[in-house]
């Protein structure tokens, strides 16, 4: 699989906000640069930790976005531009999305990453 990198989290206990969405294939345009927007948004709020993402030719996706404390989701929530790219989202570009927030209380993984040069 190629473009997928694995968010960069620290030792549990954070908080994972996972967002499943089908698209309506509306706009692609538009919603590609308001994801790279809210991308950028994300990684300036304070309790960010990191993303990641899956997507299927569909038009099905996966985020879960990862965040110190439950505080930084509601901050999150809340920030203006990400109400306004909300809004846009529930109108035009999701048929269907399911919102979770989760507390992580244990992770791993494996096997051990290669080493860069």
């Amino acid at each position: 699989m190629t473009g997928f990198a694995f968010a960069d989290t620290p030792k549990p206990p954070y908080f994972a906000v996972i967002f499943s969405s089908r698209r309506t294939g509306r706009d692609d345009v538009g919603y590609a640069d308001m994801a790279a927007k809210m991308d950028a948004l994300a990684k300036t709020m304070p309790g960010y930790l990191g993303i990641e993402t899956i997507r299927s030719r569909e038009g099905a996706t996966i985020t879960v976005s990862y965040w110190t404390d439950e505080q930084a989701i509601r901050n999150w929530r809340t920030n203006a531009e990400h109400r306004l790219a909300q809004d846009k989202g529930k109108t035009m570009w999701y048929e269907h999305y399911e919102l979770r927030i989760a507390k992580v209380e244990r992770a791993y993984g494996g096997p051990p990453a290669p080493i860069k040069d």
